[in-house]
């Protein structure tokens, strides 16, 4: 329930809950923690207008996939009041919080007013920030940065306000791919750069192969190994890299985000500056919570701590941290890192832990790439799917994969169902998959890859 307390002569409102972020995590906690009791007292505050969206369609509404950013918004602060019964405060940006006395201190975006809240639990859900580089002529207007609606609406109005002809794109993973396409589609040269010699975070080299021809067959130039060392505003921007410079209308950085802590200084800390959490989502610090991109959270295979803020995530700790302050005690069972993206007409997935990432975790790891077909050969569509499956050498169990090709979306959701059912190659190999000529061959490429697996463990030879 909400108290109203006098203090000083002013108010300071008491809810049973209070959120800081919303987006996925934050409104995930209030709806779940809000359906277990409906008698909870929930604030939640955002420092932006938009509270609930689908940030992962920011590109697609840059590209104009998605017509209006209307579309993406999931909820308005009003609508999310009156169905979901938790009481929003936009536009406020959290500056302080007092653990011991419960007290927050928020300051509105727009006037600097400043409100205090006490609260009973706790939920941290922050989210995470664009990484910006320390670099010179960083802070042209034409460079930018996409993490919200605001974001997204800049770069669509840029692009169709000042007709740019060309990009450079700072940062290869899935948000700079997924940009390349979105500004190849609106016509603009797109040059994409990335430090280290491969896209996507860590792709195999025979995945990343696959994917760096592809961009390049749609007229993305790809620029591995090449770091920028500043920029140069003029009347274009000199992009200057140790490569060689280049000159364009407008630069995207993407290289990674950070999560939005700097204010708490007194909750434990681990993997780059992300709240601690355990399998309930509970922090070090009593009654007090985290989810989202702000937060760890468990590695299924390693059980280790980690880092890895994506959307899918978000949403399911948000739900158990909602269900857990309202009195539950429900467990998040981890992550894999499942993920997958539309690389123009191929797809790209990977989930779990690939050879060398599990070696460095103190796995005896072995992995094995194939390349099939994604339906029978003589259906019309098919296309080639490349696999590269790994798996512990001693147990066969399978620890990882990745995928680019066509219809790679449900085979990169079989491996990953199989990880966490906790199958070997063996029984990869002979999975009772669905067939049917428009959908498969009748081995289908995630058996082959089992089966290829299997007689790399010599176990064709028992």
């Amino acid at each position: 329930m909400q108290n109203v307390l006098l203090i000083f002569g002013g108010e300071l409102v008491k809810y049973d809950v209070v959120i800081i972020g919303g987006v996925a995590a934050g409104t995930s906690a209030g709806a779940s923690a809000k359906r277990v009791d409906s008698s909870l007292g929930i604030l939640l505050i955002q420092k932006e207008k938009f509270i609930s969206y689908g940030g992962c369609g920011l590109p697609y509404y840059v590209q104009g996939i998605v017509k209006d950013i209307d579309d993406l918004i999931e909820f308005t602060p009003q609508e999310f009041r009156e169905k979901k019964g938790v009481e929003v405060l936009p536009e406020h940006e959290v500056f302080e919080v007092d653990f011991e006395r419960k007290i927050v201190k928020a300051r509105s975006v727009k006037d600097g007013d400043v409100k205090e809240f006490e609260y009973e639990k706790l939920v941290v859900t922050t989210g995470a920030s664009p990484i910006v580089l320390n670099l010179e002529g960083i802070e042209d207007e034409r460079i930018f940065t996409i993490r919200t609606p605001e974001d997204a609406m800049r770069i669509r109005g840029f692009i169709e306000g000042k007709r740019p002809e060309s990009v450079a794109i700072v940062g290869g993973g899935y948000i700079g791919v997924e940009m390349s396409e979105a500004f190849r589609t609106h016509g603009l040269k797109v040059f994409l750069i990335e430090m280290m010699d491969h896209l996507l975070g860590n792709a195999e080299p025979e995945i990343n192969e696959v994917v760096v021809n592809t961009l390049e067959r749609n007229g993305v130039k790809v620029l591995l190994k090449t770091q920028v060392r500043k920029f140069v505003p003029d009347e274009k921007i000199k992009v200057v890299t140790n490569s060689g410079d280049m000159e364009v209308d407008m630069v995207l950085i993407s290289v990674g985000v950070k999560p939005n802590t700097e204010i708490f200084d007194n909750v434990k800390k681990s993997v780059k500056g992300a709240i601690e959490v355990d399998e309930t989502g509970k922090t070090s610090i009593e009654d007090v919570f985290s989810a989202g991109d702000c937060a760890t959270v468990d590695h299924f295979i390693t059980k280790e701590k980690v880092y890895i803020p994506m959307g899918t995530t978000a949403n399911k700790q948000g739900r158990i941290v909602g269900r857990n302050v309202a009195g539950r005690k429900e467990r998040f069972i981890g992550v894999l890192g499942s993920s997958i993206t539309k690389i123009f007409d191929v797809e790209f997935g990977r989930t779990g832990l690939m050879e060398e990432e599990a070696k460095r975790s103190g796995y005896n790891s072995g992995s094995v790439y194939i390349k099939s077909l994604s339906k029978a050969k003589y259906y019309p569509g098919s296309g080639p799917i490349h696999i590269k499956l790994s798996f512990d050498k001693k147990t066969g169990k399978i620890l990882g994969a990745q995928m680019v090709g066509s219809d790679v979306h449900k085979r990169i959701d079989v491996v990953t169902s199989a990880i966490y059912g906790g199958l070997t190659v063996e029984e990869l190999g002979y999975m009772d998959l669905a067939y049917a000529p428009p959908f498969s061959p009748v081995w289908d490429p995630v058996l082959i890859s089992g089966n290829v697996a299997r007689r790399y463990l010599k176990l064709d030879n028992r």
